[in-house]
């Protein structure tokens, strides 16, 4: 009996390292697949935000208290991407 176990066991020995590459594989892959989805979420969402107009807008006026003197609510946000009152400033 004592015999089975230890053949047994060195039967399962390449088994269990094939398992373990294999996991240790899929683990990192999990992580670098996770960490690219996260660096593309960041380039995407400072591409949206690098197309609010306010800045530029002759109706900015860089205080934080009154951002814009049209639209304070939504100036610097993603609503102001397409705003009607833009004025670019000379």
């Amino acid at each position: 009996m004592f015999q089975f176990a230890i053949n047994s066991a060195s039967l399962f020995k390449p088994l269990l390292l094939q398992l373990r590459i294999v996991g240790a594989f899929s683990i990192l892959s999990l992580c670098a697949w996770s960490l690219i989805s996260c660096i593309l979420d960041v380039i995407a969402q400072a591409q949206k935000m690098h197309q609010i107009p306010c800045t530029k807008c002759r109706f900015f006026t860089g205080d934080y208290r009154l951002k814009c003197t049209v639209n304070p609510s939504v100036a610097n946000t993603e609503q102001a991407i397409g705003c009607g009152d833009y004025r670019h400033q000379n």
